[in-house]
């Protein structure tokens, strides 16, 4: 079962929905193997655990050594395969157990975050509301460790069904804590925005890059037209909603704009003025350029780079008619699946997978100061990450070992551009390319992999 996992392979198996991971158990359960080859990693363990009628703990020690998400409580459809696994319950049982508590997922619905703008004090009151209450830091309820401990005592099937019944509202159709230590980096972030911002230009208007600080926040031209004091300023941001599109943008600009670029276009850039090139290198990079588009093969070297670089001129043209907000946008994604994906995170409409989620924290964390007990560091990511059932930072795995040397380089950025580059000498993508090359759309690239 151990076997070479992509980023992006990784980001889909953790996507959890009740309804199609049934589905997908059910195609497993077949036992048709061209299908099964089809199916992410995850789901093909737990159908292994039917088969060869594992233990919770088994199913949970197999996902962890594939780097799978481990099985989650608080999700209703994973919280019936613990309670499965634990009292070995046959696959048709489980089926037929699963079918009872079904129509339980359609009660859930959220307190929180109900119309389409999301308001920092939403983000706030979430917080406040999933955190223990004599801590003024926002330190998690361990709610899903009871839920797990709870599940894993109830030993007939009627009593399950009565549990999840009386208890739905402390399940979610998602991973919860994942989105709940989002939402904690997020505010923290946007606090931190805020905070500056006051802090800087206190009763005066502020100048334009003031404003350019707090763009994540919507409503900020008001904050133009009149003057406010400090105290007016701070309770009016504070009540504003957050622009995912900004958010997203500031994101991708932070940490993917230079691995969302093609390798050649990293290749090009390495290789800086093209024009006062020596032979060697020159024939280094002809060489490279070919690999990748094979019509360049009967061209010299002096006509292949002259044919990439009028190619890529072209194309950076184009997106500046399309993206004229400022000169740094060549090479990252500014489309609004970005913003929805925001947006779902928030809102728990999607999972947050474990890549998402590591990237995300350390995009918040780095721009925002900190208290030392909030810092993402290797140590607080991991426990993040045990949190949240994910696996613990593992520098055996290439994406851990990377987010390892990142997190603790002296100059994370120039570490980041060294890797991508040494990607791109080998014509080959920074291994998180793929993942970030349009991809956030979960739902319709998981639909892509069950149909390839």
């Amino acid at each position: 079962m151990k076997e070479n996992i992509s980023i992006f392979e990784k980001m889909i198996q953790d996507f959890t929905n009740n309804d199609k991971g049934s589905e997908l158990l059910d195609e497993l359960m077949q036992f048709n193997l061209q299908t099964a080859k089809s199916i992410p990693v995850r789901y093909r363990i737990l159908a292994l655990g039917f088969v060869k009628r594992f233990t919770y703990e088994e199913v949970n020690e197999k996902l962890q050594e594939i780097g799978c998400a481990q099985l989650y409580a608080r999700n209703f459809w994973e919280a019936s395969l613990i309670y499965a696994y634990t009292n070995h319950l046959t696959f048709s049982e489980w089926k037929e157990l699963e079918e009872k508590c079904s129509y339980a997922y359609a009660e859930v619905s959220s307190d929180y975050f109900k119309e389409n703008n999301i308001t920092i004090a939403e983000i706030k009151n979430y917080l406040e509301n999933n955190s223990l209450e004599e801590q003024s830091d926002y330190v998690t309820m361990h709610q899903t460790k009871y839920l797990e401990v709870e599940i894993s005592k109830i030993g007939d099937n009627k009593t399950f069904v009565n549990y999840i019944t009386n208890n739905v509202n402390m399940f979610s159709i998602v991973r919860e804590k994942a989105r709940y230590y989002f939402c904690k980096y997020l505010y923290l972030y946007l606090e931190d925005k805020i905070e500056n911002y006051i802090a800087r230009v206190g009763d005066e208007f502020g100048s334009e890059e003031d404003m350019d600080n707090i763009v994540v926040i919507k409503g900020i031209t008001k904050l133009k037209r009149r003057k406010y004091s400090s105290k007016e300023k701070r309770e009016y941001l504070y009540r504003q909603a957050i622009s995912p599109k900004e958010i997203f943008d500031a994101f991708n600009y932070f940490f993917f704009e230079y691995v969302s670029l093609d390798w050649v276009e990293v290749l090009m850039d390495y290789y800086g003025n093209l024009k006062n090139l020596p032979d060697n290198q020159k024939g280094q990079l002809a060489k490279s350029l070919r690999h990748y588009d094979k019509t360049l093969e009967d061209k010299s070297d002096d006509e292949v780079i002259k044919y990439q670089i009028d190619k890529m001129e072209k194309e950076d043209e184009e997106l500046d008619s399309i993206y004229s907000r400022d000169g740094k946008n060549r090479g990252y994604q500014r489309n609004r699946s970005g913003e929805n994906t925001i947006r779902k995170m928030i809102k728990g409409n999607v999972d947050i997978d474990r890549t998402s989620l590591i990237c995300f924290l350390i995009f918040f964390g780095s721009e925002a100061k900190l208290s030392e007990r909030n810092q993402i560091n290797v140590k607080r990511l991991s426990v993040i990450l045990h949190e949240c059932g994910f696996n613990k930072l593992n520098e055996k795995e290439t994406f851990d070992k990377f987010i390892i040397e990142y997190l603790e380089s002296e100059d994370p950025g120039e570490y980041l551009m060294e890797e991508v580059t040494r990607y791109a000498i080998k014509e080959q993508n920074f291994f998180l390319y793929k993942m970030y090359r349009g991809v956030c759309s979960y739902d319709e690239e998981f639909r892509k992999i069950i149909k390839s």
